[in-house]
């Protein structure tokens, strides 16, 4: 019995040993592959899901580059102040838009109200309801149009004391056209635009609606809008 019981016990250290060999060659070779991981260039295109590749480089996560800031308050910029109640259809023809009801019963463009979610959730309700105001003024009911071009778009410059935040200078024009003034009205636009980055959402095949869809796609860039003030005299907007 004594020398079948140190069989046993002399097979189980021998069992133990070889389980603890082959561990520690299965570890060394996890370390080495970490760190030829480590040591390869970040990976600079990304292919997306209809076969087009972009260029990508690595940034920290609330790092935002220029171009991409000065692309997002010009498509911002462009979507929140351009008033119009048309819809695109198919076949490139255009069907009347109903718009959206507000709180303050004015109603606002669907395309300008979609685009507000560019807007900080503490200066979005109260900016929309003004928008509705004066889109209502200009557009005489539902007739015409006013479409925003934007001439100079500033560098960002950061804000002091406000990580991951900047300010541009945004110089425009909104021109209204009415069915008794083709020519248009071009009334001057001279905006500072406060931008924050923010955590982008998180992407969802799911999503249906064209609200849903219009959430994701004005707030895919990570950056949000958190004040418009006048640079030249108070307005409405500021």
């Amino acid at each position: 019995m004594r020398a079948g019981g140190n069989g046993m016990i002399g097979g189980f250290v021998l069992t133990t040993a070889a389980v603890g060999g082959l561990l520690l060659c299965l570890t060394l070779w996890n370390t080495v592959q970490v760190q030829r991981l480590a040591h390869l260039p970040p990976p600079s295109l990304v292919q997306l899901s209809d076969g087009q590749t972009v260029r990508v480089e690595a940034r920290a996560h609330y790092e935002r580059s220029p171009a991409v800031i000065r692309r997002f308050v010009a498509d911002s910029t462009q979507a929140l102040f351009t008033w119009r109640y048309s819809l695109p259809g198919s076949g490139g023809k255009e069907s009347a838009d109903p718009g959206v009801m507000l709180s303050n019963r004015a109603r606002l463009p669907t395309s300008v109200y979609q685009a507000g979610f560019c807007l900080a959730e503490d200066l979005r309700a109260e900016l929309l309801r003004q928008l509705a105001e004066l889109s209502g003024r200009l557009l005489s009911g539902r007739n015409g149009q006013v479409v925003f071009t934007a001439t100079f778009i500033g560098e960002p410059q950061p804000v002091k004391g406000q990580d991951f935040t900047w300010n541009l200078t945004v110089v425009g024009a909104q021109v209204v056209y009415a069915p008794g003034r083709l020519e248009g009205v071009s009334l001057p636009f001279n905006k500072q635009i406060t931008v924050r980055a923010v955590d982008p959402p998180s992407v969802n095949e799911l999503v249906k609606t064209p609200l849903e869809q219009a959430i994701q796609r004005v707030r895919a860039g990570g950056l949000e809008i958190a004040a418009i003030r006048s640079l030249t005299k108070p307005s409405a907007l500021e």
